[in-house]
């Protein structure tokens, strides 16, 4: 995707990776490929971002490739983002109370298709969460609404993060635009890579975890003791 990037000289590549909670994946491919910008999400905690911040990081970096006529590059996104971002997190944390008791799909469904009329939706959460709810785009509402697990929780693989981080940077690109601090073009693409994101040559770590991971199984299995769980630590 890079090579295609810097072929085609126009677009910026949006790549959601997985990764529910920690970044480790996004931040492994980041540094075998050697992107303009890995979104790491531990690092946006640490530094207290909002969605709003790390829109403008990335608008900062695609203005400055633009002044060098580079109106082009490509950005990795960890899946799990917006769970660590603390308003997003506990904007689904009430959303998926409301879906706590919902025992099917159909159910499930149902019921989204009420709060999707936003009257019904407004009471049910805190003013703080709704006007966040209500400040994004429609596509994004109905995804938060309808990609439902099982238990009713929000289905994160589902949820087009960077579908949403691209559509914020176009929004703030045209204000810089019109403000005049930004002259270049920007046309996003955006992907999701799944497993292709992990399904590199295994690195000399990889193979040495997994070895030891095996050996301890092994030895468990060899002892007799049934029901756990192989935890390898000490390997930063």
């Amino acid at each position: 995707m890079l090579t295609d990037s810097a072929s085609a000289i126009k677009y910026w590549y949006f790549i959601r990776l997985m990764g529910k909670e920690p970044s480790h994946l996004a931040l492994e491919c980041a540094l075998k490929t050697g992107p303009n910008m890995c979104i790491v999400a531990e690092e946006c905690v640490d530094r207290k971002e909002t969605l709003r911040d790390i829109v403008n990081n990335l608008c900062d970096q695609i203005v400055t490739r633009s002044n060098d006529n580079r109106n082009y590059g490509c950005v990795l996104i960890p899946e799990g983002l917006l769970s660590q971002i603390s308003s997003f997190d506990q904007m689904i944390v009430e959303m998926n109370k409301l879906f706590k008791d919902a025992d099917t799909f159909q159910e499930q469904r149902k019921l989204a298709q009420k709060l999707s009329q936003e009257e019904a939706l407004s009471p049910l959460l805190t003013p703080w969460s709704y006007s966040l709810y209500s400040s994004l785009p429609d596509f994004f509402k109905k995804e938060l609404l309808f990609e439902r697990e099982v238990a009713g929780s929000l289905k994160l693989s589902q949820i087009e993060t960077e579908r949403l981080i691209s559509y914020l940077v176009g929004e703030e690109l045209a204000k810089r635009k019109k403000a005049g601090t930004y002259t270049g073009s920007f046309a996003p693409v955006t992907h999701f890579f799944g497993y292709q994101g992990r399904s590199a040559h295994p690195s000399h770590f990889d193979c040495s975890l997994g070895s030891t991971c095996g050996y301890a199984a092994a030895r468990l299995i060899a002892a007799g003791v049934t029901g756990m769980c192989v935890s390898v630590k000490g390997i930063t």
